[in-house]
């Protein structure tokens, strides 16, 4: 596993980004550009996509981690901070009303489908020869 995290996170980065892309033509062909609906969508992805690869760098550092009490409380430290970080965001977009708050949720929602894209991605990625070796 840890020997292809890097190569995960790329896959599950270019889902979400595939995800994001799909969601801003659905987006423009439904709403247009009117409402912040297209902004707050991308800051959901931008938010999904930050939120992933701060969680890859935790889960890499906690599992490099000694002790095991350690690595717990660096993943939960971790964990808060990202919560934090996001509400502290998400507070200041709907101050600003730049943004729809639906539309960043929907955004956040891509880290899931990008996750779950993945399998699909890694595979058509090992068709091409993108990737030399298969985690199967």
């Amino acid at each position: 596993m840890i020997k292809y995290i890097s190569q995960v996170v790329r896959e599950v980065l270019l889902g979400i980004i595939l995800w994001g892309i799909f969601g801003a033509i659905l987006i423009v062909a439904s709403w247009g550009l009117s409402e912040g609906v297209l902004y707050g969508f991308f800051l959901g992805v931008l938010l999904a996509c930050g939120y992933f690869i701060h969680m890859s760098i935790t889960l890499e550092t906690s599992v490099d981690m000694m002790e095991e009490e350690s690595a717990k409380n660096h993943a939960l430290r971790a964990y808060l901070i990202r919560v934090a970080a996001g509400a502290v965001i998400l507070v200041l977009a709907w101050k600003s009303g730049w943004f729809n708050m639906l539309a960043i949720l929907a955004g956040l929602f891509t880290l899931k489908l990008g996750v779950y894209i993945r399998p699909f991605i890694h595979k058509a990625f090992c068709h091409f020869g993108i990737h030399g070796d298969s985690e199967d």
